[in-house]
């Protein structure tokens, strides 16, 4: 996404509205008028949950981050002047070690869905090098549970 939609640049009084919680659930683009209706003087970017976004502070800026749903609906309340995007994406899964390997997937993939996961059996020999949208699984192949048996993490 990453459009920008203008806005005017009028502004009154100290008691400007600087938060929307109760855009959270609603299609992007009304979101984004209630926001305009409510601040005029900012100025609007949309992104998809995930999209990577320039960084650096703008106190005339809302994000407003949407899931990529059939509504574009907002998943994060939108912030004026907001430095940092969304939470920290997750890179690492201590919790699932000794489940089973399928539900460890489910799990990860559910925090960290634009990452690819390689479910392994342990003591395989994997190639080397860092991949940022990569999480490897390692379970125990001897077990009928499969368990997980270190802490995934992405690279």
């Amino acid at each position: 996404m990453g459009r920008d939609i203008a806005a005017s640049s009028r502004v009154s009084g100290d008691d400007l509205k600087t938060s929307w919680p109760e855009v959270v659930g609603m299609a992007g683009l009304m979101a984004a008028i209630r926001i305009q209706s409510d601040r005029s003087d900012v100025h609007i970017e949309g992104h998809y949950v995930g999209e990577s976004v320039p960084p650096g502070y703008d106190d005339k800026r809302v994000r407003i981050f949407v899931n990529h749903d059939a509504l574009i609906t907002v998943a994060q309340t939108p912030v004026v002047g907001e430095k940092k995007t969304m939470s920290t994406p997750k890179t690492s899964w201590p919790e699932v070690v000794g489940w089973p390997a399928t539900a460890a997937v489910t799990q990860i993939n559910s925090d960290r869905p634009d990452v690819a996961i390689e479910v392994i059996p342990a003591g395989t020999t994997v190639a080397p090098g860092y991949n940022a949208k990569r999480v490897r699984v390692f379970f125990d192949a001897g077990n009928s549970r499969g368990p997980v048996v270190y802490t995934p993490v992405v690279g």
